[in-house]
């Protein structure tokens, strides 16, 4: 096994707790901005909004590597994987202000100085 999915399966380890009333999935970014593939745990307490976002992983984009990381983290676990892609962002239809699920509960919007 590489380095790369040594490291990625040891942070997964240590941050999937499998906590009874939790949800977990896997998130993996192809991030063309910094030219890497990031990995991330999400984590959802039942009952609530807000989620937790661990990162597990980045790495170069190298489309070979990343092959052989994503074999040994579908040998390794049964979660399931969110795939994003930054070459097709969504803007969500209007400027958010107030997002109170994501950990934000101020008012985000431009304030200037009088």
């Amino acid at each position: 096994m590489i380095r790369q999915s040594k490291t990625l399966i040891a942070n997964l380890d240590a941050k999937f707790l499998r906590k009874y009333g939790w949800r977990y999935h896997l998130l993996i970014v192809d991030n063309h901005f910094l030219n890497q593939y990031l990995f991330f745990l999400q984590s959802y307490k039942h009952g609530t909004k807000l989620h937790y976002s661990d990162d597990l992983l980045e790495m170069p984009h190298d489309k070979a590597l990343y092959g052989q990381v994503l074999k040994d983290l579908k040998a390794h676990t049964n979660l399931s994987i969110e795939y994003r892609d930054t070459h097709h962002l969504v803007h969500p239809g209007t400027d958010i202000t107030f997002d109170a699920s994501h950990g934000h509960a101020f008012n985000t919007s431009y304030h200037p100085e009088a």
